[in-house]
This record gives C-alpha cells, structure tokens and sequence, in this order.
C-alpha cells in the first residue's frame, strides 16, 4: 500500500492510510462483552467515505457512552481515533474520532488534534470538536486512569494558545468551543492574551488568571459583557486577595446593586470585618438581608478564600491531578462549590453539573445528599451515591420517587436491601420488569434479612439474571451455562467495587450476604406490610395460568403447535414478539442469543421442560 501524508496529521508525519478500521489487538484491559461490541462497530464503521449512519452510527454513539469508563484502560484504541479523524472520511466520522480521541491525551493524540484545529481546511464540526478535546481536562465518567502529561498539556496549550492570539489579530472568536477550552487552561501565555482583549474573552474567564491580568481585568470591567461580570469579579478577588480590597469597595459605589454586593462580599471575604460597615450600608432596604449576612459570616470563619474560584480549578484538571489524590482533590473542590449554594442559587447551571461530577469522583453519598437537594437534575450524575444515602437514612419514599425519575430502581433495592431494610428493598424491586445483577442480589439479600433464608437460596438457583453474550461462538453456550459468564466474572475480578450486586452474586450466598450493613440508628422504619415477601412468592411460584408467553426462536425438531396447545390448556396466553411483561418464553430449535438476551434483561424466565408437558 503506498505510504501518503496523512492530512491533518503533525508535520513530517507519514502512515498508511489503512481502508479498513485499525486491528485493536486482545484488549485485556475492557470487559469481554464491550470487546464484542467494539468488535462489531469495526466490522460496520464506513471505509471509504460513505456516510455515518443507520447502524453504524449508533453503534458508535452506543459504544462511545457505554465504553467511556474502559476504554481508556488500552491505550491502543487511540489508533482507531486517529484513523476514525483522516480527511478521507465524512465529516460526521471525524468529528467523533475527536471525541474518541479525548480518552486518550498523549502528546501525540494531540498534535494530531492541534493540527486538525489549526488546518484552515478543516471543517468547522471537526475544528470544533478539536479545540473541546484539546481543552478537555476533566475526568468525569472516563477510566481512572486517564492523566493529562505536562508534556501533553503544554502541547495542548500552545495550540490553544495560537487560536487565541489569532482571534485577538482579527478581534473576534470564530469558535463556539474555543472559550470554553480555555477555562481549562493554566498559562501566563494565556493570561496575556486575555489581558490584551478583555472584553473579547469574557467567557473564557472562570478560574485561572495571573495578577497581572487580575489587574486589567478591574480596570476593563465595563468592556466584559454582564453576563461575565460577576466570574470575573470573583477571578480577581481570588488572584489579588487582599490587594483588591480597596479597588472592589471605591467600585462598588458606582456598580449595579448585584455587583455592588458582591463586590463587598469579596472585599468582607478579603479584608475580613473592618469591611462589615459598608456591607450593611449597602443592605439597607434590600431584601434577602440574612442570606447575604450568613454568606458574610462565612467568609470571615474562611478569610482569604472565594470558593467557586477554588473548586472550579479542581473541577476544571481533574485529569491532571495522579489518580491517587483525585477523590480526596474532588471532595475538596465539591465542598467549595457547595459553599454558596447554601445562600443563593448559582447564576450558572453549569456550576452544578461541574459540582455533581466532583461528588461522583470523591465517591460521598453525604456529599451526593447535598448537591442533589441543591440541585435535583444532578440526580442522574450521582444517582447511585445519592441512593445509597438514601437507603441508609431509610427514606424509602424519597428513593422511590428518585428512581421514577432518573431510574435505577434496582439499584436502590439494592442498596435498602444493604442498609437493612428488606420490606422496603423488595417493595421497590416489585416495581421493576426487567431482571438485572442489582434486582436478583436486592431480592435474595432482602430475603433473608426478612427471615426467608428459603426464598434466597431458590433465588440464586432460580432466578439470577442471564449473562451477558461475548461472542457469536460461545454466546449459546454462555447463555447455557447461566450466571456468571465471562463477562461477569471479568467484572468481578477487575472492578468488583463498582459491581457489588455481581461480585455478591457470584460468592454464592455468603457472597450477598457480606453486603449487609447494619441499618443507621436514625434510619426511617422499614414497611410493615409482608406483602413484597408474598410477591416473591408469587414470582418463584412460577405459575403459568394467566401468565404470557413467547415461542423464541424457530421449530424445526420442537412441536411448535402442541407446544402453544399445551400452554394454552394451562391457561397461557402468546403473544407475537419479545414483549416489555412477557412473563415466559420457550426456547425453540435455535434462537439468536440477543432475542434470548433481550428476553431476560426485560424479566422473562425460561420455561423448563417439566413445566411444559409438550416440550
């Protein structure tokens, strides 16, 4: 194959343009099952320039949302970003391989990307999500071990650093993308450009600045638009500190009410009490008095201090910052954002999505309470913390309202069967259709705690969830072979952690019940209805008068009408297709596995033979 430049690519680089997708290699490092899937986008993504879509497209977008915490674990999957970004193919392709690419931020992922940013010819969706990779430094859901490199952020930061300089040449911001890429960036280069334009950069200014342009930034407050102000504002009391103190109270006298309070609280935040007197002059006759003394009293017990500028810079690097120290870095930085929430709401929704994302990655349930009270779509960011605090407080009625919203009603059953209280975790899983690790785990722990040790042993032989497929080759006999399969078990030894109703299901039933813990003394009572033990009854007791069923698959060997006549003597009813509270299903000759798979996720059982005197 001839060697030709790749376009896009740094200089001096020559590779082969490959027609097909990278081959990735055994890929240890993510579960067997998203290697399966990966496998499987490989085999549809476009070659030659046709269009991403159909099928093709999903997988992607599937794959991207589902793999975000794995597959950043192979550093060898960054070969399929950078042949997914080759001019070669559509616009919509590239744009993603810049997505792909910002899981793996290595000098070289992002000369490719600062090449594709810098291109004129590059197209605008490509150049867009070039600059977002470049700036991207934020963990979030992505592998743990995800780390920006000095060397690769200096890199990034050059080549946001010429797109900056550029925009201030010709005085305007040809990016969407571009400010906020730089509100990740911590550079005096950076600080320069600003300072040369500040009007020009008001939504790049957040969290980062230099003294120096702290100091422009004061004197060009009236050239950053309103919507700026009050970030910039609390930018320059963060970096000046007790110098800012008599430029922000001669301003406040000239400023809008809002600004001129805020502008007092920095100066109370940074000179402390001697600023008290102008703070409550400026009060008189304004509502929400106490709110802003109570912000007040807490900058003087945090003298020096402006919180959301603090937090923010955490926020903002959290890639940056060695895997070891994160969790604790992030509970500090979400305790900062939490700092003014307790007086005001934040001006900017943003604020509490960046906050969500700090309590997830210091992994607190208390601290998940707090955001998710301030801030309730931050429930489906820190769901699984913010249930477990639920549970063992046992607020059983405020958990399942949480899980009707933004689900995971398996999850809490999960974690009240855990907390101690089993009426209530089997209550909620009765609510739920499918079938999954967390429900049969929640169902079999809550058993027993309820004093049913006889209903968790029949649950962990005969209602665990079905593995997932890993493969064409082996899928049926996975699926045979019944829980764990390969993907489960490849869980369970190398993040069993984060899968606690999969390691628990798979120790059998010492394993489930080592994730008792004792209830809170201050936890709500549990119910004190015994109907959610009778309901598991019910479901073992698997009845077949008035139940649906489904023949799965074909009948070439298997009587498929004295099947269907013998379920219909017993009081079954067909129905025409794997349904959402299909009951039952019978598997035929053959099936295809995901038929099967699908089947079971939703919550139907396999009939066995006894059950069926036709089969």
């Amino acid at each position: 194959m001839p060697q030709v430049p790749c376009a896009g690519a740094p200089e001096g680089y020559h590779g082969a343009v490959a027609e097909s997708p990278p081959a990735p290699g055994p890929l240890e490092g993510i579960p067997p099952a998203l290697r399966v899937r990966l496998g499987e986008l490989l085999a549809v993504l476009p070659t030659r320039g046709q269009p991403l879509d159909g099928s093709a497209a999903e997988r992607l977008t599937r794959v991207l949302a589902d793999g975000e915490p794995w597959l950043g674990a192979e550093p060898a999957l960054a070969e399929l970003g950078v042949w997914m970004i080759e001019p070669r193919h559509t616009v919509e392709l590239r744009r993603r391989g810049c997505t792909w690419l910002a899981m793996f931020p290595t000098p070289d992922t992002v000369k490719r990307l600062a090449a594709l940013a810098a291109a004129a010819a590059t197209p605008s969706p490509v150049r867009e999500q070039a600059i977002w990779s470049l700036g991207y430094r934020q963990v979030r859901a992505l592998h743990p071990s995800t780390r920006w490199t000095p060397d690769a952020v200096q890199l990034a930061d050059e080549a946001l650093y010429a797109l900056a300089d550029a925009a201030n040449l010709v005085g305007s911001i040809g990016s969407d993308q571009l400010p906020q890429a730089l509100r990740h960036v911590q550079a005096d280069a950076m600080a320069a450009v600003f300072a040369r334009a500040p009007g020009l950069w008001g939504a790049a200014l957040e969290c980062f600045a230099t003294p120096p342009l702290a100091r422009v930034l004061f004197v060009s407050l009236d050239d950053i638009p309103p919507q700026h102000r009050m970030r910039a504002l609390r930018l320059i009391g963060a970096t000046l500190g007790a110098e800012a103190v008599p430029l922000l109270v001669t301003r406040a006298a000239l400023a809008p009410l809002e600004q001129r309070i805020e502008m007092l609280l920095l100066a109370v935040a940074l000179g402390g009490e001697a600023q008290l007197p102008a703070l409550e002059d400026a009060l008189r006759g304004t509502q929400l008095v106490e709110r802003v003394r109570d912000r007040a009293r807490w900058h003087l017990q945090h003298k020096g201090v402006v919180p959301t500028v603090r937090g923010l810079k955490i926020a903002r690097t959290t890639t940056v910052i060695a895997p070891a120290e994160r969790a604790a870095a992030c509970a500090r930085g979400a305790d900062d954002l939490a700092a003014f929430a307790r007086f005001a709401r934040h001006a900017e929704p943003y604020v509490y999505t960046l906050w969500a994302w700090l309590v997830r990655g210091a992994g607190d349930p208390a601290r998940a309470r707090e955001v998710a009270a301030a801030h309730p779509e931050s429930q489906r960011i820190v769901r699984d913390l913010y249930f477990a605090e639920l549970a063992r407080r046992g607020r059983y009625q405020q958990l399942a309202a949480a899980a009707s919203v933004v689900g995971g009603a398996d999850v809490g059953a999960l974690q009240l069967a855990i907390a101690g209280r089993p009426l209530a975790a089997l209550e909620l899983a009765a609510t739920v259709r499918g079938q999954s690790a967390e429900l049969a785990c929640a169902r079999a722990l809550a058993c027993y705690r309820a004093g049913r040790p006889d209903l968790t042993t029949r649950i962990l032989v005969e209602d665990l969830p079905q593995p997932e497929a890993t493969g064409d080759a082996v899928a049926a006999d996975t699926l045979e072979q019944g829980f764990p399969g390969p993907n489960e078990r490849w869980l369970v030894d190398h993040a069993p952690e984060s899968h606690p109703a999969l390691a628990g299901l798979a120790g059998g039933r010492a394993g489930v019940l080592a994730l008792a813990r004792a209830a809170a003394h201050d936890a709500d009572p549990d119910l004190a209805s015994l109907e959610p033990i009778a309901a598991v009854t019910r479901r073992l007791g698997r009845g077949i008068a008035g139940a649906t069923v489904y023949l799965a698959g074909e009948f070439k060997f298997m009587n498929r009408d004295s099947i269907a006549a013998a379920l219909e003597r017993a009081g079954a009813r067909l129905v025409a297709g794997p349904y959402p509270g299909t009951d039952y299903y019978v598997h035929g000759d053959r099936c295809l596995v995901a038929t099967v798979a699908q089947l079971e996720r939703l919550g139907a059982r396999r009939l066995r033979r006894e059950e069926v005197e036709a089969l």
